[in-house]
């Protein structure tokens, strides 16, 4: 049995969890150690944030019977955080996502002589502090290092989210009517079209993506300008759906 849950509702014994850490939020020097000691038994467990911080993973070790642990777009572990395989003697999978380089340097390094003994091991996307400082507020950061996403396709990508962000922005702050939202949504469509002729890469997941990029940068906008923005959102959405072949 699956459970989602926030990390203070643990109360009852499971086998499997999947906790959401919220964006940003560190969580807490003794919410681990809790989540640990209510779920003595616990076989599989997934974390997962945005841009979250997780503290005291250290205390995963005290999880005798995990089988599996999935960690996904969290920071704030260090090498000393490492899983051991003394200590989880059972463990038949790791995946990390989107995690600090020297964590996942060190996880590589203690269970990559366990995967001849059938451990599924996947490491991907460790990220500097740099890049995590850098791309806090870029809803598109996913997709640097996607496999089917080349590297010149995601630079040109954040670039014109960038630009049609400013845009956008400008453009409602500037106490006119606006009609140049449509416009702007319309460049955006267009240069996506371009970017994906050259390598199809926007797919389904990608294409939700740009939306909700899309949807992200209006809230901004919103916020900045202090009034209800949801006319221009929707004027800059049919723009983009005018154009798009995505």
């Amino acid at each position: 049995m699956t459970t989602y849950l926030p990390l203070s509702a643990v109360r009852c014994p499971l086998s499997a969890v999947r906790c959401p850490l919220s964006a940003g939020r560190p969580s807490g020097p003794g919410l681990i150690p809790c989540l640990v000691a209510a779920f003595l038994d616990l076989t599989r467990l997934s974390l997962s944030g945005n841009l979250g911080t997780l503290t005291s993973a250290a205390a995963l070790n005290q999880l005798p019977q995990l089988q599996g642990l999935t960690v996904r777009d969290l920071f704030g572990m260090e090498p000393s955080d490492c899983l051991l395989p003394r200590h989880v003697p059972e463990v038949e999978d790791v995946s990390l996502y989107g995690i600090p380089v020297d964590y996942a340097a060190a996880m590589r390094k203690t269970w990559r002589p366990h995967v001849r003994h059938g451990v599924e091991l996947d490491v991907r996307g460790a990220r500097k502090p740099e890049w995590v400082a850098a791309n806090a507020a870029n809803p598109l950061r996913d997709w640097d290092g996607r496999e089917h996403i080349p590297r010149t396709g995601y630079r040109k990508a954040v670039a014109q989210y960038e630009a049609t962000r400013d845009a956008f922005l400008s453009e409602v702050t500037s106490g006119e009517q606006h009609g140049n939202i449509a416009e702007i949504g319309r460049a955006f469509g267009a240069a996506f079209n371009t970017l994906d002729s050259r390598t199809r890469f926007i797919e389904t997941v990608e294409r939700e993506e740009l939306f909700d990029a899309l949807d992200f940068l209006a809230e901004e906008a919103q916020t900045t300008a202090g009034r209800d923005l949801s006319a221009a959102r929707a004027a800059l959405i049919e723009g983009v759906d005018s154009i798009r072949d995505w």
